[in-house]
């Protein structure tokens, strides 16, 4: 029985994963999902209470390990690591990005359903909530280390905020265009020598290598 109901799970999520792809949260159809999934939607309702937690099934996973890359910028994270500005922080930032261009091109429908078709759900402000995330970490770390002396410069929260949505919206231009992952890889690492080297130019930090 387990595994008959397991099986009938995935025949949903792959049913309302096709369906949301196709016509975004608001406009797809319970009852489409249900029948492609060979079933009514009375039994659909078994496994899921709504299409909100249809939805939520599809994408919660990809929510969460973007989490955990945009909390990798926190204070928290930076104290663990020592010196911010080492070699051994600068490779690990740099492998963080990488295993999360292979973990978006892994579940690339998660992603493209949160960025273009998460209109009406309860993920609906992913981007925002990310870049929100994003920045609070961000001024808690310059903070720190405009306190430490790492830096000279203390930068306003205005200027925080734009720098670090413009990053993750680096991510979302990927999935908007369909870029493959080959190019991304590549986009994604000229990208962060940009924000990186210019943060620590606007900061007063003098880059030791380029």
């Amino acid at each position: 029985m387990a595994d008959s109901s397991i099986d009938t799970k995935n025949k949903i999520l792959n049913s309302a994963k096709k369906e949301f792809l196709e016509k975004g949260f608001m406009n797809a159809s319970l009852r489409t999902i249900a029948a492609n999934a060979d079933l009514t939607t009375g039994a659909m309702y078994r496994h899921f209470k709504d299409k909100d937690a249809l939805f939520c099934a599809l994408v919660d996973d990809a929510i969460e390990e973007t989490r955990k890359v945009v909390m990798s910028a926190g204070l928290i994270a930076h104290l663990k690591d020592g010196d911010p500005l080492g070699k051994e922080h600068e490779e690990k930032e740099n492998q963080i990005l990488s295993d999360f261009i292979d973990y978006i091109y892994s579940d690339f429908d998660a992603f493209t359903l949160l960025i273009s078709k998460s209109g009406g759900s309860t993920h609906e402000n992913f981007v925002n909530e990310m870049s929100d995330l994003y920045t609070k970490n961000c001024i808690q770390t310059l903070n720190w280390m405009y306190k430490k002396k790492y830096a000279s410069k203390k930068l306003d929260t205005l200027t925080v905020h734009v720098i670090a949505s413009s990053l993750i919206n680096s991510f979302v231009e990927l999935i908007d265009h369909k870029v493959q992952k080959k190019e991304a890889v590549k986009f994604i690492a000229d990208i962060r020598d940009f924000f990186h080297f210019g943060i620590m130019r606007i900061i007063g930090i003098k880059a030791l290598t380029l």
